[in-house]
């Protein structure tokens, strides 16, 4: 939106610059081609920054969509991540109540951690006077 105001304002300089022009056709022929010149220069710039600005507004939605589907893709590995580690420790618990020696340090602090949590609520229903 604001390159597109300032589009407006270039061209009613343009304006300006034209009636300008004419003025000095009139008054001082001489100056006539450079001020000319300088004009159709700004007139090519102007063309190519439209053009730029149009290349650049494509690529931008291009990538806001491949941005889109690279999240979606990143939310959806995270959350396979998130199953594969909880069968992770699944099975290392499942090892350790097998009598896996390996496993049994696991297994006793995933015990503890529980009975700590329990301890914990106990606690709170007391708090709560329950």
């Amino acid at each position: 939106m604001l390159v597109y105001q300032n589009i407006e304002r270039f061209i009613f300089v343009s304006v300006i610059i034209f009636l300008f022009l004419l003025l000095v056709r009139i008054y001082k022929p001489e100056m006539l081609q450079d001020l000319e010149n300088n004009f159709s220069e700004l007139e090519r710039k102007i063309s190519t920054l439209q053009k730029n600005y149009k290349n650049l507004t494509e690529n931008l939605k291009e990538l806001s969509i491949e941005h889109e589907e690279l999240k979606k893709k990143y939310d959806e590995e995270r959350r396979k991540n998130q199953v594969l580690a909880e069968e992770q420790k699944n099975i290392k618990l499942y090892s350790a109540i097998s009598g896996n020696p390996e496993h049994n340090r696991l297994m006793k602090n995933h015990i503890n951690r529980l009975v700590k949590e329990i301890d914990f609520c106990i606690a709170q229903l007391q708090n709560s006077g329950l």
